[in-house]
């Protein structure tokens, strides 16, 4: 004997399950695009947003983007016009937070009050235009951008001082550190001090991630230092490219513009363990603001001589 047939469902009870199906296949596909864009919110530090907001605050028009880059001005001397060029953000050696906040805030210093009153462009006062957090970012950036002059880069970096065998404190390590990473380059791709805002086109987020903050974790597993070490050997992480996201996280290394190489035959193990003593520094210290720098910004001058 043939079993019975079963029970025809209802029109309308498929219409209800089919229906169901389709919210629950919106509510994930919702719910997935939402996490990727929680994902892909950028992550900026002070010296980052200060080199956007100095950009859109037209400051480089009248003080250039680097150094030498100087800009047309005259200053009143007697009767007569002379030629008096705008400095650039450093050539005045200005290493003082509260200063350069001052200069930003209200377009002079109380001390040159005299003689920018005869300079034939002024500075403006920024002080109603931007907020003191952003005026602070503005001067992070002046100080962390004018490391590359004073401590130089690649064939130009200061050299690293001789180990006595003793464990490093931690102003030890940020000037090693430091050395270290300009000799071979880190800050050209992941900015001054590692504190980011290197753009990079079709990366995840649309920039090279810097060595503070929630980018960095992500990367290297949690701070993991044998990840860390990975990355510095191959230029990729092992943990990112794992797991069920693994290959969407492989699809973005892949096609990015800027592509980190492996420092696996460039750096001795010695050097490997140094840097990575030093990124976990700088990321324990977070997104450094204007204040920490100028702290680190003294803390190097000295090696400068060395």
């Amino acid at each position: 004997m043939f079993p019975p047939p079963c029970p025809a469902i209802p029109a309308s009870a498929s219409g209800r399950i089919l229906g169901w199906l389709l919210i629950a296949l919106l509510i994930l596909g919702l719910g997935g695009t939402i996490l990727l864009q929680v994902e892909k919110q950028p992550e900026y530090s002070p010296v980052a947003r200060g080199a956007k907001l100095a950009e859109t605050a037209g400051c480089f028009a009248c003080h250039g983007r680097g150094d030498g880059e100087k800009r047309f001005n005259l200053r009143q001397k007697a009767d007569a016009w002379g030629t008096k060029n705008n400095p650039t953000f450093w050539d005045e050696d200005i290493t003082k937070v509260d200063e350069i906040v001052e200069w930003i805030t209200n377009g002079v210093t109380a001390a040159e009050v005299e003689k920018h009153k005869r300079l034939f462009i002024k500075m403006p006062a920024y002080k109603v235009r931007l907020k003191p957090a952003e005026i602070d970012a503005i001067a992070a950036w002046i100080l962390a951008e004018g490391l590359k002059y004073t401590q130089g880069t690649g064939p130009t970096a200061k050299p690293l001082s001789a180990s006595d065998g003793k464990p490093l404190t931690a102003d030890q390590l940020l000037v090693s550190g430091d050395r270290l990473s300009r000799k071979f380059g880190c800050y050209l791709c992941h900015g001054e001090l590692g504190q980011g805002g290197v753009a990079n086109p079709d990366s995840f987020k649309g920039y090279i991630p810097g060595f503070f903050g929630r980018d960095f974790l992500k990367l290297t597993a949690n701070g993991d230092r044998g990840e860390i070490l990975h990355w510095i050997d191959h230029g990729r992480g092992q943990a990112i490219e794992s797991g069920l996201t693994g290959k969407i996280a492989r699809h973005f290394t892949t096609r990015q513009a800027t592509q980190m190489p492996g420092y696996r035959d460039q750096l001795a193990a010695p050097e490997k363990e140094l840097l990575a003593d030093y990124l976990l520094l700088l990321n324990k210290s977070g997104p450094l603001p204007a204040k920490e720098i100028e702290r680190i910004v003294t803390l190097l001058q000295p090696a400068a001589s060395n």
